[in-house]
């Protein structure tokens, strides 16, 4: 069971959504995701459909870079009643094969533009309305999120 663990993939990132008010007009929805967000549309609860203004991407960090080289250590150690004592070691720097990378969530802002009104009924309720989130060929909808 232990090796079966061991060589699994990492868990994806999950999908994590947050959205900011910017009257009169403009809301923004953040987004982080296993995958780049290529468009968003909101959709009212009376069907109107909105397309994201603007998306703004950013890349994750990327991984540093191990820089860990093998090498030579030489010691030594002594005393008045020991005498002296010399040792040679090594430094073998060594990276778990069965540790998978974990995949980091790409961030994403989409904006909207709304009428003031519309605003106004986004932030009275929000899961009332659906955010449509395309990822290369998926496409996920979930429940506007509450404004901060």
């Amino acid at each position: 069971m232990f090796l079966l663990a061991a060589c699994s993939s990492p868990a994806e990132p999950p999908l994590a959504a947050s959205a900011e008010l910017q009257p009169p007009d403009k809301l923004i929805l953040r987004v982080s995701a296993a995958t780049a967000l290529e468009q968003a549309e909101l959709t009212a609860p009376d069907g109107r459909a909105f397309p994201a203004q603007r998306l703004v991407l950013r890349e994750p960090p990327q991984p540093e870079q191990d820089n860990r080289r093998p090498g030579v250590i030489l010691g030594g150690s002594g005393g008045s009643s020991s005498g002296m004592d010399a040792g040679i070691g090594l430094s073998l720097p060594l990276k778990n094969p069965f540790a998978a990378e974990r995949k980091r969530p790409i961030a994403a802002q989409a904006e909207f533009r709304l009428p003031p009104d519309l605003l106004d009924r986004y932030r009275a309720d929000p899961k009332a309305w659906m955010v449509y989130l395309t990822f290369g060929n998926a496409t996920r909808g979930i429940p506007g999120p509450a404004p901060e």
